[in-house]
């Protein structure tokens, strides 16, 4: 079995938008352990909000890190790769919303 999963339906579910989810809770929810969490903000391949020394994630992070995680198991990729796969596929689903939006007009 892979040592990562992507998040499952029922998982995205307990995720609310407002959440703010702090760094022992999402590499619990990612399946990756802390240190691979810490190399992955010190290369800025993912944003987290800092207060008072701690991080925190939002849903959208947490979404992000796991696409990380995807593009870096299955194709073996360096995590600034997958950063930039991460980046790609969050604009174009940016446009794919503005389009479908636009058609509605």
């Amino acid at each position: 079995m892979s040592q990562y999963q992507w998040i499952s339906a029922d998982t995205q579910a307990e995720l609310l938008d407002e959440q703010m989810l702090e760094l022992a809770e999402v590499a619990r929810i990612c399946c990756v352990n802390q240190q691979w969490l810490l190399e992955r903000i010190e290369q800025e391949v993912v944003q987290p909000i800092v207060r008072e020394d701690t991080y925190y994630f939002t849903t959208a992070t947490v979404v992000r890190i796991q696409q990380v995680i995807h593009v870096e198991q299955v194709y073996d990729a360096d995590p600034q790769l997958a950063a930039l796969v991460a980046d790609l596929t969050e604009e174009v689903q940016a446009l794919r919303r503005e389009l479908k939006r636009l058609s509605a007009s």
